[in-house]
């Protein structure tokens, strides 16, 4: 097909040197014994083109099995050219689409959803998961000079020789090191969306124009508002916030140590209070610190959340726009069974489409410990542990347990790929424990052919309604058909009742802090629980 590159000197010299070889149109008896030379590189080509079946055909030894009779060393081989899959969801027809029981991003999109963000000691879960998020979709939908992927379905399960962006053999940087002797072609490095610029730059400090799509003048936009009030570096932040700012700023690109590229991940070092809310970075990312050069951003032009109109609000909307929870260490009850499938529904199907989806969740005290005690286990822990903050984390797949019967949601943290299973886990599905179902958000990276589809309501023109400072509101024409969804803050700790200190999970930290703290390693139990 057309969209296919430039074919490698090397295929091309093939090409000309074993032309029947190459040719898709008829089929040719080739003698496989007299390929038993020593040329391992020209077998090595061949090996790649049969299981690929990239550039310029599909290899198939259908022949050799329907005619037992021939000997392996001479063998009919027929050459077609390949077909492509149609897209999963045409638009309009999210309703008919199959859900299949079993799904991975990993799998559908080979090379993407591989790259686990660190966000190290800095409480910016809510960037470092959308960073994970984003860079994967960028992965899906963009090739490495971030045109568009040009196959249906963004090529899922395979785009031949084509490379995408930020794949997980990353792209070409200079010549292999071992010389003559073992030719090794390219040296390969690997690079991802650094979540340094939101997290420095996407917080309540921040009250710029945007750089991109600017605000209709009919919104209640006005030159001053901070457009990231619920989010402060370090110190926590939202899921909206995030993708607004992939809308008016976008990522640039670190490499996959994330201490280089052109915009190294620094906040992973900030431990401390992060005073400036900026992850102890100041918000200056003009020139890449590799190059000197001006970045390249990753933005995107669509985003929005997904939220199933008739599921009630897990808690209610105060003044100030924040959100209370309550009850999401429970399933939500069986008289919303309905709306809830629906609501899996539409993110199932979206993620079929376009790839990994973001989400925020509730963190309970034995949420973190679980996962090192039980690391290929699915978290539906019920039994009441204390809430201590929240935790933001990027959904990919899906399945059912085979050993249990459970449904699962596949995740991947934003705590490095030491984690559980390199870096994944599994919650279960469908019942909107921890509000992993609640708060949930896509995006559309920007030159790209992704659609979000119809569960998604389109976020663009927003504004938050806590956003006025230090510049007071227009009244102007409401700018969203309905406000975010859900306000589930990531990395955000709350402060525990004393009542909670007794928790079998909380209880030894708690009685080691006070024996340390007065001195005293024989302390009582009891005692320092009390004091």
């Amino acid at each position: 097909p057309s969209f296919w590159p430039s074919a490698p000197r090397i295929f091309l010299q093939m090409a000309a040197t074993h032309e029947a070889l190459l040719d898709p149109t008829e089929r040719q008896t080739h003698d496989l014994s007299k390929l038993r030379w020593e040329n391992r590189l020209l077998k090595g080509l061949l090996a790649s083109f049969a299981a690929a079946g990239a550039v310029l055909g599909v290899l198939s030894l259908t022949g050799l099995r329907q005619h037992p009779d021939l000997s392996s060393e001479q063998v009919t081989v027929p050459l077609r050219r390949p077909t492509f899959l149609t897209s999963a969801v045409a638009p309009g027809k999210s309703a008919e689409v199959e859900v299949p029981e079993f799904f991975d991003t990993r799998e559908e999109w080979l090379g993407c959803g591989t790259f686990v963000v660190d966000q190290g000691q800095c409480g910016d879960c809510w960037a470092a998961s959308a960073a994970n998020v984003l860079g994967d979709r960028a992965c899906i939908h963009l090739l490495q000079d971030g045109t568009p992927v040009p196959v249906p379905h963004a090529g899922a399960h395979g785009v031949g020789a084509m490379e995408r962006m930020f794949q997980q053999a990353g792209r070409c940087v200079g010549q292999g090191s071992m010389g003559m002797a073992h030719p090794h072609g390219c040296q390969r490095g690997a690079f991802f969306v650094s979540p340094q610029a939101l997290v420095s730059c996407g917080n309540l400090n921040n009250t710029d124009a945007p750089t991109y799509h600017p605000y209709p003048a009919n919104t209640s936009y006005r030159p001053g508002h901070t457009l990231y009030p619920s989010s402060s570096g370090c110190n926590g932040g939202e899921a909206q916030d995030a993708w607004r700012f992939f809308y008016h700023e976008g990522l640039t690109v670190m490499d996959s140590t994330q201490h280089g590229g052109c915009t190294p991940y620094t906040s992973g070092l900030c431990s401390g209070n992060d005073p400036a809310n900026n992850g102890c970075h100041v918000c200056n990312f003009d020139q890449c610190s590799d190059t000197g050069l001006r970045p390249q951003r990753i933005t995107v032009d669509s985003f929005g959340w997904i939220m199933e109109e008739d599921l009630p609000e897990r808690g209610h909307w105060k003044p100030d726009e924040s959100f209370e929870k309550k009850g999401s260490d429970q399933p939500r009850p069986e008289s919303q069974r309905a709306a809830m499938d629906r609501q899996v529904r539409k993110m199932q199907v979206e993620m079929m489409t376009n790839g990994p989806i973001h989400t925020c969740i509730d963190v309970y005290t034995n949420f973190p410990t679980f996962w090192n005690a039980v690391p290929q286990g699915i978290y539906n822990s019920t039994e009441g542990s204390p809430m201590e903050g929240g935790h933001c984390i990027e959904l990919l797949g899906w399945g059912t347990d085979s050993a249990t019967g459970m449904p699962y949601w596949t995740w991947k943290n934003s705590w490095g790929p030491n984690f559980a299973n390199g870096g994944y886990g599994r919650i279960i599905r469908g019942v909107d424990l921890l509000g992993i179902e609640s708060d949930v958000w896509a995006g559309c990276p920007t030159g790209s052919h992704c659609e979000l589809t119809e569960g998604v309501v389109r976020n663009e023109t927003w504004v938050p309604k806590h956003a006025w400072f230090p510049v007071a509101p227009n009244r102007g024409n409401s700018t969203s058909a309905a406000a975010p969804s859900r306000s589930w803050p990531g990395g955000k700790e709350i402060e525990m009742r004393r009542e909670d200190f007794a928790h079998h999970t909380i209880a030894p930290i708690v009685v080691a802090a006070v024996r340390e703290a007065l001195n005293d390693p024989d302390m009582d139990r009891e005692a320092a629980l009390a004091a």
